[in-house]
């Protein structure tokens, strides 16, 4: 006897995790990005990286900017902070326990681009209603529909 199953796709809390950050905290994106750029090199050699080190990613992306911690990505419960601090409390590691699933989440939001807006503009002698679309054009919206 042959059983079929049909695949479940259901949201892990990675997924979610990145779905609220996408959403509280945008411009962190970036950063966890680059936090799981710095997680693939380092995973071989224990998985274990600093702080500083997302922030050299950052910079070598072209985004220089200067975060003062991980803490808001281990709040979200992406990252884990692995041990104590050092050098006198200056230096933090972590360790991204779902490093897969937190790359396949941002590449399905890449994908997926929510809440991008395209705008239409209208040109010719189009004056009077309603062929004035060139004037209407910045009160067009329009939004695709999911491929799925």
């Amino acid at each position: 006897m042959v059983i079929f199953m049909k695949e479940i796709n259901l949201i892990t809390e990675t997924e979610q995790a990145v779905g609220r950050l996408a959403v509280e905290r945008p411009e962190w994106l970036p950063v966890l990005e680059a936090a799981s750029a710095v997680a693939a090199r380092v995973e071989e050699h224990g998985g274990e990286f600093a702080g500083a080190w997302v922030v050299e990613e950052l910079a070598r992306r072209g985004a220089p900017r200067w975060i003062p911690n991980l803490r808001l990505l281990v709040g979200y419960g992406l990252l884990e902070k692995s041990g104590p601090s050092t050098r006198g409390g200056r230096r933090a590691y972590y360790r991204m326990p779902d490093r897969s699933g937190v790359e396949s989440a941002l590449e399905a939001r890449r994908a997926n681009r929510p809440g991008v807006r395209l705008r239409f503009i209208g040109a010719g002698a189009s004056v009077e209603p309603p062929a004035d679309t060139a004037r209407r054009a910045g009160e067009i919206s329009f939004e695709p529909r999911s491929w799925r």
